[in-house]
Parts: C-alpha cells; structure tokens; sequence
C-alpha cells in the first residue's frame, strides 16, 4: 500500500467492507527500497495502521 497512515487505514477497510475479509497479507519491499525504509514501514504499519484499523472493525 502506498500512502499516508490514514490513507492506508481507508484502503484496508474499504476492502474489508467489499470482501469480508479477517485477515491482511502485505509484502513490505518491491525492488530496491533501503532496509531502513523497510524497517520504518513496517513500525509505521504496526503502530499506527494496525491500532485505527482495529478500532474501526471493534465498532
């Protein structure tokens, strides 16, 4: 996924409302991306996509 935080949270439960879906599957790199922005994307996901998305499904 690309985009901002809020952005990303959108997407994830857009799809979730056409799919149904309970589960999420990303791969963090394509090509050639620094591992130090690899590694800030995936904290990035895990602090701040994963907690809005989680509350949003909880409603």
């Amino acid at each position: 996924m690309v985009g901002s935080v809020q952005q990303e949270v959108d997407k994830i439960l857009y799809e979730h409302e056409l799919f149904g879906n309970t589960r999420f599957l990303a791969q963090a790199s394509v090509g050639f991306v620094p591992h130090e922005k690899v590694l800030k994307s995936i904290e990035l996901f895990g602090t701040k996509v994963v907690p809005k998305v989680r509350k949003a499904l909880a409603k």
